[in-house]
């Protein structure tokens, strides 16, 4: 099977997937598996100790995009809301035997680094748009986050 075959297989497992609300798939063909699950919401992270997290150190920087919002329907509280600037997967430490960068209830100062974004193999560091304490995680370390998803909520 070519990878253009694999691909359009891909796309027609997803499209099932999403019409008949379906959370997983599994097809096994010639020397080929290809497993595909459908996307949860994010979890809350709350963690207490050091969590094993990303692959690869911090090579490039990315401005978060920010919005500060009070407690609204979608459940989260009010603070300033660091979103995902782009598609990616999501680091909470440096490496993967790294405490994370941040802990729910921590203080943070402007700068510091909340997370890292996984994109086109390039490690993005995300940093703190302002200076507050962490009241909300919602992502859990290899989540595959979309642009604009809210990934972290600090109270000022």
């Amino acid at each position: 099977m070519d990878i253009k075959e694999l691909k359009d297989v891909a796309v027609e497992l997803m499209d099932a997937l999403q019409a008949r609300g379906l959370g997983e798939v599994e097809i096994e063909a010639e020397d080929v598996r290809v497993c595909i699950c459908a996307k949860e919401p994010a979890p809350v992270m709350a963690v207490s100790g050091p969590a094993a997290a990303a692959s690869a150190p911090a090579a490039s920087t990315a401005a978060p995009t920010e919005e500060a919002a009070p407690a609204s329907s979608d459940g989260l509280p009010a603070g300033t809301r660091v979103e995902a600037p782009l598609v990616g997967v999501f680091y909470s430490a440096p490496t993967p035997d790294a405490p994370p960068f941040v802990l729910v209830g921590q203080k943070v100062k402007k700068g510091d680094t909340l997370f890292i974004i996984e994109a086109m193999k390039t490690m993005n560091e995300i940093k703190a748009p302002c200076d507050g304490t962490v009241v909300r995680i919602l992502a859990q370390p290899g989540d595959l986050v979309e642009y604009k998803q809210v990934v972290v909520v600090i109270e000022e």
